[in-house]
């Protein structure tokens, strides 16, 4: 129960990150947010960092060519795409949405399961089904009958963040959670500012202190604490049953978007939150399986 409620505390603090990413936009580049933000969770978790070094952990002998540096760039670089993707899409929707189509990942996690032989249930088609419906609602406007570019790249971001679930339950196996949380930001935080170059995005002093708090909740609550969270969460936790959890910060997000933004959904658009979110638990429901996936063999 313990690292179930680590994941909720995660989730928890995530849906309020939404609102921070959203009032960031105003002052600041997503390259420049995110490379700050998460090389600011790297440096808070630096003294649990230390305070580990040496000591004996017993964990799975990783792969011969996984090496920890390794493993930190892949989760790193998955992390700057989702994240980036995320934070650009913010610019152009709003926080709650944004938190509910990236709570979407929980219907893909079980689907992208099936290539590491996990099987497919009945539940996971009609869940994902639903979900799809009220994806429609949300974010399908009826006078232009199309996402807008902020919720495709939100619904783009989803892919990532499967990606990062799904690699943190077999990386948490071989290595401490807290040295993978601390490797992927510095990791992430080095391709956001190398974006940043590239892109000629502008980072000035006074673009930082006009996003102190956000850069703060940003980089010490989502990256540093609640990231750490996951990687515990996860070493004791299935990805399916993870991922569950994990999906409440759309919840958050929604209620966090409405007390201090002011964010108000019309009727087809919280239409299409309960049907996510019924779409969501539905795909975690016990039902038959109807495929035993890729690879399996009796």
């Amino acid at each position: 129960m313990k690292y179930r409620l680590l994941l909720l505390l995660a989730a928890l603090i995530w849906g309020c990150a939404f609102v921070a990413q959203r009032v960031s936009t105003e002052t600041m580049g997503p390259f420049a947010f995110n490379g700050l933000r998460f090389g600011l969770g790297a440096l808070t978790l630096l003294p649990f960092v230390y305070r580990g070094r040496g000591k004996a952990v017993q964990l799975e002998e990783p792969p011969a060519r996984l090496s920890l540096t390794l493993a930190c760039l892949t989760l790193g670089f998955v992390l700057f795409a989702g994240s980036g993707l995320q934070q650009v899409g913010i610019i152009y929707t709003t926080a709650g949405k944004a938190g509910f189509i990236t709570a979407l990942y929980i219907v893909v996690v079980p689907l992208a399961g099936l290539l590491l032989h996990n099987p497919l249930r009945l539940a996971h088609i009609l869940g994902c089904l639903v979900a799809v419906v009220g994806l429609y609602f949300l974010a399908v406007h009826e006078e232009l009958q199309a996402l807008n570019f902020g919720d495709l790249l939100e619904l783009s971001g989803v892919i990532f963040w499967t990606m990062h679930i799904l690699l943190i339950s077999s990386l948490v196996r071989y290595y401490p959670g807290v040295w993978l949380a601390a490797g992927q930001f510095v990791a992430c935080s080095a391709f956001n500012l190398i974006g940043l170059l590239l892109t000629g995005e502008t980072l000035t002093w006074g673009s930082i202190v006009q996003t102190a708090w956000p850069l703060l909740y940003g980089g010490v609550f989502s990256c540093g604490v609640a990231y750490t969270l996951q990687m515990i969460g996860q070493a004791q936790v299935p990805p399916t049953e993870a991922s569950l959890l994990l999906s409440f910060e759309m919840i958050f997000s929604a209620l966090s978007g409405f007390l201090l933004l002011g964010e108000v959904m019309t009727g087809r658009e919280l239409m299409g939150c309960l049907l996510m979110t019924g779409g969501i638990f539905m795909a975690q429901l016990p039902s038959r399986i109807i495929w035993q996936g890729v690879g399996y063999k009796n």
